[in-house]
């Protein structure tokens, strides 16, 4: 910082009105767009980007999870917990030819009994076709860069893109922003929780000769999750691929240097490794422009490194090349926000059920070590995406949950999914009846969920 400051006064037209405007079409702002606009609201959804699903399809592997986790209590009923909306995408993939539906883990089970891979680039166009049947007013390449208010009410986004400047009105916003900007412009406390998680950077590689790569891991005993299903390919039916590079000791000196981890990936095509995770760097605050744009550069340089050796080192890589690299880097945690209810982790592994809750989850991303108690699900209530103090204004994806063990739940995809059409129905209810989303009568909306498929046990 040079010390120097810039006084403006801005005068900035409003150039949209609507009765709910979702900031951030990633994860949770997709299915919370739609959820609103479906029931009865004038709907905006806007994005940084050129596409919606954000970390979805720009850094998440497979979806995390729909199904809770029976295959670690032998004789646990398989349940599918998460339903409704994210359900509803899933089968759009799978009819578009994008997805292969749910798919039971071969090895890794006790991790996570199910599994959801989705082909990004046609997702784009899937869910760009659902927001246009749902009448979904979609802006992109548009960031929400303060908010309109009168005391703590919050009134509407100001939003810069193309077309500069611009004021958007709005009776209820939703913050699906990821790193809380919305709500933390409009004066809700907060949290910075970067500390204790990684930020990383996936990448694919074509030509990976995978019945080959499988061949050499179990032999050496290096394969960790494997799922085998068809994916119209004569020599390959590896879908899910993770494995221990640590055995080997050239990786493991290097590993230890940097961070990395794994790697655990999915392959969508004939020899194509489409997904690798594990490049990544601990305790990064990605709310930080100049410790964002180091963080981009270092994880670009190990997927570089990494693949190299892949290539050099690992059976099956020998012909490979690096095919995708992610839009940016993949972000976990950063600004938690003060909501009336904050998930516990005591919540989540004994499965707690609320009066109000509004979605039901039974994935944990630390398994085996923390699960969900004898494969149950818990309940998230309607409170805890609720900011305290703050009116209009909800909440929803990785900005919730204030400890680690508990984020390391909450903060997944299908979690996210299921977060965004709770969030986006309360939101409509509350233009629909004049009320504050504070103040929406939540056995209404529990019941508007359940007619339109969410599981609530």
């Amino acid at each position: 910082m040079s010390g120097q400051f810039i006084e403006e006064t801005l005068k900035t037209p409003v150039a949209y009105e609507c009765d709910v405007l979702v900031a951030g079409g990633g994860t949770a702002g997709v299915t919370a767009a739609l959820a609103a606009a479906r029931n009865g609201a004038k709907t905006i959804l806007i994005d940084r980007y050129g596409f919606l699903g954000g970390s979805m399809i720009n850094g998440a592997g497979p979806l995390h999870s729909f199904f809770n986790l029976y295959k670690a209590f032998p004789g646990v009923e398989k349940v599918q917990v998460v339903k409704g909306i994210p359900q509803e995408i899933i089968d759009r993939m799978v009819a578009a030819g994008g997805s292969p539906g749910h798919l039971e883990q071969d090895k890794g089970g006790s991790y996570d009994s199910v599994i959801t891979i989705i082909d990004w680039e046609i997702f784009k166009g899937v869910i760009f076709d659902m927001m246009e049947e749902a009448g979904v007013h979609v802006l992109l390449h548009v960031m929400a860069v303060e908010t309109v208010r009168e005391g703590n009410t919050v009134k509407g986004v100001i939003i810069e893109g193309k077309s500069g400047r611009e004021a958007i009105l709005a009776k209820t916003v939703i913050d699906a922003t990821g790193d809380g900007d919305v709500a933390a412009k409009a004066g809700a406390n907060f949290i910075k929780r970067h500390g204790a998680q990684k930020v990383g950077m996936p990448f694919g590689m074509t030509n990976v000769d995978m019945p080959k790569l499988v061949a050499y891991l179990e032999e050496n005993d290096m394969v960790n999750q494997i799922v085998h299903s068809d994916k119209g390919s004569k020599i390959d039916d590896i879908i899910r691929l993770g494995f221990e590079l640590r055995k080997i000791p050239l990786f493991k000196e290097y590993m230890d240097k940097t961070g990395i981890w794994g790697p655990l990936g999915v392959s969508l095509h004939e020899n194509n490794y489409n997904y690798i995770n594990g490049t990544s760097i601990r305790d990064i605050d990605a709310t930080d422009t100049e410790t964002l744009s180091k963080a981009e550069l270092t994880l670009r340089k190990q997927v570089m490194t990494l693949s190299e050796m892949l290539k050099k080192h690992i059976p099956g890589f020998e012909h490979a090349y690096l095919s995708w690299t992610p839009t940016c880097i993949g972000i976990r945690y950063t600004r938690v926000i003060e909501c009336e209810h904050d998930m516990s982790l005591d919540e989540i592994i004994n499965a707690a059920r609320f009066n109000d809750e509004v979605m039901l989850y039974g994935f944990h991303d630390m398994a085996p070590k923390l699960m969900i108690k004898n494969g149950a699900y818990y309940g998230i209530p309607y409170r805890a995406f609720i900011p305290k103090g703050i009116e209009n204004l909800l909440v929803a994806g990785r900005l919730i949950t204030s400890t680690y063990e508990a984020h390391m739940s909450t903060r997944n995809t299908v979690s996210c999914l299921a977060q965004g059409q709770a969030v986006g129905t309360a939101a409509a209810l509350a233009a629909a009846t004049g009320v504050s989303a504070r103040k929406i009568d939540t056995a209404r909306l529990r019941d508007v969920l359940r007619e339109q498929k969410v599981f609530l046990g």
